[in-house]
């Protein structure tokens, strides 16, 4: 299986090796005169060797030009050197004028006195050539690697189109992946990386950026005045709102249009959002359309958008929502707002489960002291006055999420029961456990699902 999935990803690549080492052959029978050194033996090697070469390319395609350039001219130079120099010399000699070849200096064995002869074997022009090739192109790519950065730097400040992301976190990182997933040009800012976490950015061909909050030049050095986009999605809301100012005054000493399509900035504290939201009424100095957000809210929105009908038959509907932090607020927000917003004749109420002082009615929404360590979830719903319609699990950990609603949906498995996951591993294993088994679990999406590029319109 993983043979074949890896031969799904390159088939275009070996379909093109062999299209072209097929037209270098032909070329060689027809136009290149042969000669002595060309014997059956090496035509046999190179051969095999040029029809195994592409078991390399399912381990490594980054180097594998460089690889099959130095195994032909290691191949093609020893065997020259050892079986069609003047002399008969020993394997030590023929390897230690391979390697001069690498070195760009061809051992001139070919003549009695050691002149160079106005022609060489046709197998030592092969070699001396792909030598030169594997030489120089690994200097030039090495030149290359030393000044990758201030490059790909040069290419965002003066001609743009990417998109800049204040801030590495694992909300952030969805966001990076679905764009390069998209093959969009991403450039990170941040106050510090891991180095495991900048290899792995740099791998997947983002450009990392180290630099301090207070950093002053920081914009203009991710180009940002010709940027696509610009998210901010520091971890501290103190520290995005900062940014949102420096932003502001960075925009006050200059005369430019409007140039990326959009400003994200995510908002953790929902105090810090309406405040956030009230300011940016009076700010016109950015030029983009600014756009606050909350994941979980955008989850949560994203949710009922999909489920429009539990509000829409005037039937009566109850949810019970166990657990009240960050996941299980959005989803009870939203959920008043669908409600307002297909309003019908049937009833709507709210039962929250959650480490509450004492319990407490307000309107709709009923708080029940709850201590998912201590207290039996399955009594809670048997024995509580009203029927639920559907359930929402929203607690701390993923893995207790999946254990209650395991272990709920056997005992009501009538019951819709939703579970909010953080962790894409354990929504793996969830969709892995419910494959074959119909239960009435299911999940009300990730983080994951909103930070994307057509999600966030970017």
């Amino acid at each position: 299986m993983r043979l074949r999935a890896k031969v799904g990803t390159i088939k275009w690549i070996l379909l093109l090796y062999y299209l072209a080492i097929s037209l270098t052959v032909l070329s060689f029978i027809y136009f290149i005169p042969k000669d002595m050194s060309m014997d059956h033996t090496i035509q046999m090697i190179l051969c095999i060797y040029l029809l195994l070469f592409p078991i390399v390319l399912f381990y490594t395609l980054r180097y594998a030009l460089h690889l099959f350039l130095f195994l032909l001219a290691f191949i093609a130079g020893f065997y020259g050197f050892y079986h069609y120099s003047i002399d008969d010399h020993s394997i030590s000699n023929a390897l230690y004028f391979t390697f001069r070849l690498y070195l760009l200096d061809l051992a001139d064995v070919f003549t009695q006195d050691g002149s160079s002869p106005v022609r060489y074997p046709l197998l030592l022009e092969i070699a001396r050539w792909a030598a030169a090739s594997y030489t120089i192109s690994t200097i030039f790519i090495a030149i290359y690697r030393t000044l990758e950065k201030k490059i790909a730097l040069f290419f965002v400040q003066s001609i743009g189109n990417h998109h800049v992301i204040l801030g590495y976190n694992e909300k952030s990182q969805h966001l990076i992946h679905d764009l390069r997933g998209r093959n969009e040009r991403v450039v990170v800012v941040d106050e510090q990386f891991l180095p495991e976490t900048q290899n792995m950015l740099e791998t997947m061909k983002v450009l990392v950026i180290q630099a301090p909050l207070n950093d002053e030049h920081i914009f203009k050095v991710c180009g940002i005045t010709k940027a696509k986009s610009v998210s901010i999605f520091y971890e501290n809301d103190q520290n995005n709102l900062y940014i949102l100012l420096k932003l502001e005054q960075f925009f006050q000493d200059l005369t430019v249009q409007r140039i990326f399509k959009k400003l994200i900035i995510h908002i953790e504290e929902h105090h810090y959002k309406a405040e956030l939201i009230s300011f940016l009424k009076t700010v016109n100095l950015i030029p983009a359309p600014i756009k606050v957000i909350n994941v979980y809210e955008e989850v949560a929105k994203r949710f009922w958008k999909k489920h429009q009908a539990v509000f829409q038959h005037g039937n009566d509907v109850h949810l019970l929502v166990v657990g009240h932090d960050s996941f299980g607020k959005q989803i009870i927000s939203e959920a008043e707002k669908s409600f307002q917003k297909n309003k019908k004749d049937g009833q709507f109420t709210i039962t929250i489960l959650d480490e509450f002082m004492e319990r407490e009615v307000c309107g709709n929404i009923e708080k029940i002291p709850f201590n998912i360590e201590k207290d039996s979830l399955e009594s809670a719903i048997a024995n509580h006055h009203y029927k639920f319609t559907q359930i929402f699990i929203c607690l701390d950990e993923d893995y207790m999420d999946l254990m209650e609603g395991v272990e709920l949906s056997e005992i009501f498995p009538d019951m819709p029961i939703y579970m909010h996951f953080t962790d894409e591993s354990i929504h793996q294993t969830f969709r892995i456990a419910t494959t074959k088994t119909k239960k009435s679990l299911y999940s009300t999406g990730t983080i994951k699902d909103v930070l994307t590029k057509e999600y966030l319109k970017l």
